[in-house]
């Protein structure tokens, strides 16, 4: 109905509202006959249509009707109820309806308004089963036009409220509550309508119907209707509507498409491990597929009119096995490792059957019996047949002669079963390939047969060669569905050491490998194949013939270059092939001092050894996954006499790791799971420093990352969320640690609290393997750093800030303490020499080492290092665990003593006994000397770079003045002190009041918060001291007190360290 006609309607309905005569009558008298008037009324009840409208009007005009009102609404309501969804019909029925309207106006349009109200009820929600989509459909054919006729009557004002609503009990329940309230009932039934069973999609039906009928309340900017709308918030209610319902059909659209996706890739999965269709797939499949359709279709209307961004959908499930975008180079020649077909000869054969549609047509057309005679000479023209061209012929005369009937194919079936001539299968093939068309029945039962046959191949020890060629034919020709293509690989790959299995799958391969692994329909799931045929080649459970069987296989897949076989290849010599067997398979005969020993022995000049020793030594993919701790051991053994040669396996090892970090193939998985286990078992030698394995760990982690900081949601080509393979590498090093230096420990608690806020960043739930092997990870460092899981992300993100806020404060505190140090305080020096002698000693501790193999072969030298340890042991004895002072003052500053000249004495006779102790080691190993002392000059310059770059120039300019007024303070107190004689009891101690002796930062005795200190004071020549008792809560005391701990824990390593050398 168009505007214009609208706009006439409106205007004598609101009219005939406000009580005007706007009906045209033909005469003042009107015929009150009952045939005529319950004639007008059956003629209303027989419909509306566009023929039969003008007859009803002049009926209206000349009838009387007043007491028929009942029996007219009743009929008006019928009229309404059944109307037709042809617009044509639906217009007429507008104006008829409007006619009686200005005619009777008040006593007949509430009532008819309140009884076709009441039919807008769904049906009752008992049946949780899905509707029968055929009734389903039926009832929103007819809803459809009652909803388009309902707004045309509220368009033309016919029906502007339920307020004209006379009895509202018969009103629906939902309507009921609606009244009097600004709600518009067209939006209050639509609302009601949409909501029913939205999860089917029928609804949709309707939505789609109203958005394209109405399209002006879905646009701001058309405001031709806006004199017909009664309801000012009508508009902006209904787009409110449709966009709730519009996103949840477009979320629904998505999740099923989704959901059909992953079943279809469910059930070809289930398909290739069973090889046959799955019913529970199917049937789940056909249910959702129509559901599917509907809200597809109701997504691209809601696009097109509601101005909706277009979700994106996967067009199609095999969409990975699309055709690739052809070359423009129309001649271009492939390699022959990359054809389909051998030749263009084979190409046709395989491609190009002969077109019998016409041939078959007419034979179909003229049906006549066939001649035993001709049918026999058929058979024995089929059995003779060698060539293309012969077979072809006979696949024409097959139709020609009119052989076909149940009885032929039924022999032809058995034909080919029974046919034992090998050579002949291919042209067979090509005969049933042919009639694919037209008795698909043959094909399917005799696929069937080959199906059936292959299975009782696959777990028996017989082998039907003809068979397995047939079904390779039948495949080329792709008559055989991929599943059971795939099925039948995929058994024969996981049982290959069952009993000529791999006899069939070579046989199988032999005749339709390159075809299944260059047909791009079969391109994805071949590679699949491929990939489970060389993991099962690393199987330890099979035999060296199975394997060299398997490398047989794949060579026919994937057969070698021209370039590749004219490469010369060179021939180990025995020497090479003899350390190939012991490091690849017989290592863990040996233990890693034997083998180093034999390794020793090679010919390490020979350039080829040399080269065969390093690949070796790096491809460690290729050995036994737990002799590497032994290898491992080894090139530790081996570093004395071939620096070089281990510090370029390590390099390699270090490269390999950060190329599988790049290249991030699924293929080279278990070789990175290898290397970063050879780089912790190198780490656990001392061949590398921790900060090494820590770098590598730190950069596993964050690689490919923006900002080196893995975050939530970013899309890591290299690192999909949905990839666990990096923790694995992580869980795998740090699992495998057993060695834990200071620098190590200094890091290791960010390491961990890292690692754990990148599992979080995961997509979750992390698979239970993987949680298993991270939940070992901190259970193994718990003891050592109190660790304490974080919940979930934000926890762990904000714990990781706090870390690292406290790591930062404490550096710029003790930064700030060194300083405060040297401000003329003796202490200061105290705090000083305990720190460098900590970071010296985490420097040593985390120091290379080397294999002490020498020492075997020199026994006097190790009995005369074992006699030094055993000297320095009774020295360390002296540590303050004693009660005797004297060894006190070996490891106390001046400060605690008072006797710098003791003290000096002290430290120069143990540089002596050390500088003793390193000459009779250079005595006994100049092979080490060289390197200890170029490791000691490096790790001194090492120190000095750290300190400077510690120091700003300004701190260097104060630390230098501070220096020499320390130095000229020094020097004027010595030359005050040579001509004074000093006591015993006017020394500089630090002691408590109750006499007992104390150590710098003892405790208050009777006071647990303050600590006593002796304080100095000079008049002159004469030293007085007082005891001063300071809370432990300030700076100074507790850095006192810290410091004084430090160094007792330093002695009694030193002394745990230097004992254990000594036993062992």
């Amino acid at each position: 109905m168009d505007n214009a006609q609208r706009l006439e309607l409106y205007e004598l309905n609101s009219r005939a509202w406000s009580g005007e005569v706007v009906f045209p009558l033909k005469s003042s008298k009107l015929d009150s006959s009952i045939k005529k008037n319950t004639g007008f009324i059956k003629k209303l009840k027989k419909g509306v249509t566009k023929e039969s409208k003008e007859s009803l009007l002049n009926d209206l005009k000349e009838l009387s009707l007043e007491k028929y009102m009942s029996e007219l609404t009743t009929t008006a309501s019928e009229l309404l109820w059944n109307v037709s969804i042809k617009s044509e019909n639906i217009v007429a029925v507008v104006e008829v309806v409007s006619a009686i309207h200005q005619r009777f106006n008040e006593s007949f349009t509430g009532k008819l308004f309140e009884q076709f109200l009441a039919n807008f009820v769904n049906p009752p929600l008992t049946d949780k089963e899905a509707p029968v989509e055929k009734d389903e459909l039926l009832r929103l054919t007819k809803l459809k036009a009652r909803i388009t006729l309902l707004t045309e009557l509220y368009l033309v004002g016919v029906f502007t409220s339920t307020d004209i609503v006379e009895d509202r009990e018969i009103i629906p329940p939902y309507l009921q509550r609606k009244i009097g309230k600004k709600e518009p009932f067209i939006f209050t039934i639509l609302k009601e309508l949409l909501n029913y069973k939205f999860k089917y999609g029928f609804t949709t039906i309707i939505a789609t119907h109203f958005v394209k009928k109405f399209p002006t309340f879905f646009d701001n900017d058309d405001h031709s209707w806006d004199m017909f709308i009664h309801d000012e918030l009508l508009k902006s209610y209904l787009q409110s509507l449709f966009k709730i319902f519009s996103d949840a059909v477009l979320n629904k659209t998505v999740d099923l498409n989704k959901r059909i996706h992953k079943l279809s890739k469910e059930h070809q999965k289930c398909q290739i491990r069973t090889g046959k269709l799955v019913d529970e797939y199917i049937e789940e499949h056909d249910e959702l597929v129509p559901i599917f359709d509907r809200f597809q279709e109701a997504t691209n209307v809601f696009v097109e009119y509601l101005q909706l961004e277009a979700p994106t959908l996967i067009d199609n499930v095999d969409n990975e096995n699309e055709e690739p975008a052809q070359s423009i180079i129309t001649n271009q020649v492939l390699p022959p490792s990359e054809r389909l077909w051998e030749s263009d000869e084979m190409k046709r054969f395989y491609e190009k059957l002969p077109d019998i549609e016409e041939v078959v047509t007419e034979s179909q057309r003229n049906i006549t019996t066939s001649d035993p005679e001709v049918m026999n000479k058929f058979f024995g023209d089929l059995e003779l047949a060698d060539s293309k061209d012969a077979i072809d012929n006979l696949i024409n005369e097959y139709w020609k002669l009119h052989l076909d009937n149940k009885a032929t194919r039924n022999r032809l079936l058995k034909f080919f079963i029974e046919t034992q001539d090998w050579n002949k299968i291919k042209i067979y093939a090509r005969f049933l390939a042919a009639n694919n068309k037209y008795f698909p029945e043959i094909i399917d039962d005799f696929i069937k047969y080959l199906d059936n046959g292959f299975r009782s191949q696959l777990h028996s020890n017989k082998i039907n060669v003809k068979n397995i060629i047939f079904f390779s034919e039948m495949v080329k020709f792709m008559l055989v569905p991929s599943f059971i293509i795939f099925h039948k690989i995929r058994t024969l790959i996981i049982n290959l050491q069952i009993q000529n299995n791999v006899e069939i799958l070579t046989i199988f391969f032999e005749h339709a490998g390159k075809f299944l692994v260059h047909k791009q329909d079969y391109k994805v799931d071949m590679e699949k194949m491929v990939q489970l045929l060389r993991s099962k080649a690393k199987d330890r459970q099979l035999g060296m013939n199975l394997k060299s069987a398997i490398d047989n296989t794949l060579t026919l897949l994937f057969p070698p270059s021209v370039s590749t076989l004219n490469k010369e290849t060179r021939e180990l010599s025995n020497e090479e092939k003899f350390y190939h067997i012991v490091i690849r398979s017989e290592l863990a005969r040996f233990n890693a001092k034997g083998a180093t020993i034999l390794l020793r022995r090679a010919a390490w000049d020979d350039n080829n050894v040399y080269k065969t020793m390093f690949d070796l030594f790096t491809e460690v993919d290729k050995m036994n996954y737990q002799n590497i701790p032994v290898l491992a051991q080894v090139l530790c053994g081996l570093y004395p006499y071939h620096k070089n040669f281990v510090i370029k396996v390590i390099d390699q090892t270090i490269e390999n790791i950060e190329r599988g970090l790049e290249t991030n193939e699924y293929g080279d998985n278990m070789a990175r799971v290898v290397q970063i286990r050879y780089l912790t078992e190198i780490f656990n030698m001392q061949m590398i420093k921790s900060d090494v394995l820590l770098d590598i760990i730190f950069l596993t982690i964050k690689f490919n990352y923006p900002n080196n900081q893995p975050v939530p949601m970013f899309h890591n080509p290299l690192d999909p969320p949905d990839n666990y393979f990096r923790i694995q590498l992580v869980t795998t090093a740090l699992l495998n640690i057993r060695r834990f230096p200071a620098t190590l420990n200094k890091s290791l608690e960010l390491l961990l609290r890292f690692f754990e806020y990148y599992t979080f960043v995961k997509q979750q739930p992390v698979p239970v393997e993987t949680q298993f092997k991270i939940k070992d990870t901190f259970a193994k460092f718990d003891n050592m750093l109190k660790f304490e899981s974080a919940e979930n992300l934000m926890d762990s993100a904000s714990r990781l800030q706090s870390l690292i806020q406290n790591m930062h404060s404490q550096t710029n505190t003790s930064s700030d303490e060194t300083r405060s140090a040297t401000n003329g305080s003796v202490k200061g020096s105290v705090v000083e020499k305990g720190q460098d002698e900590e970071d010296e000693e985490e420097e040593e501790d985390d120091e290379p080492r080397y294999s002490e193999e020498d020492e075997d072969e020199d026994d006097d030298a190790e009995n005369e290092e074992i006699h030094m340890l055993k000297t320095e042991s009774i020295n360390i004895d002296g540590l303050p665990d004693s009660d005797e002072s004297g060894d006190e003052s070996e490891y106390t500053d001046s400060d605690d003593s008072g006797e710098e000249g003791s003290s000096d004495s002290d430290d120069s006779e143990e540089e002596s006994t050390d500088s003793e102790n390193s000459e009779e080691e250079d005595d006994e190993d100049d092979e080490f000397r060289d390197i200890d002392v170029d490791r000691n000059i490096e790790l001194e310059r090492m120190r000095n770079e750290y300190e400077q770059k510690l120091q700003s120039s300004e701190e260097k300019k104060v630390e230098e003045d501070l220096e020499k007024q320390f130095q000229l303070m020094m020097n004027e107190s010595m030359a005050e002190r040579k001509s004074e004689k000093v006591s015993a009891s006017s020394l500089p101690i630090m002691s408590a009041p109750n006499g007992a002796k104390l150590s710098v930062g003892g405790s208050e005795p009777g006071n647990g918060k303050k600590v006593a200190f002796t304080f100095l004071t000079k008049a002159g020549k004469k030293t007085n001291t007082r005891t001063v008792a300071l809370p432990k809560d300030i700076k100074f005391v507790s850095d006192v007190l810290e410091e004084e701990e430090k160094l007792k824990d330093e002695r009694e390593k030193i002394k745990k360290i230097v004992l254990q050398k000594t036993f062992d």
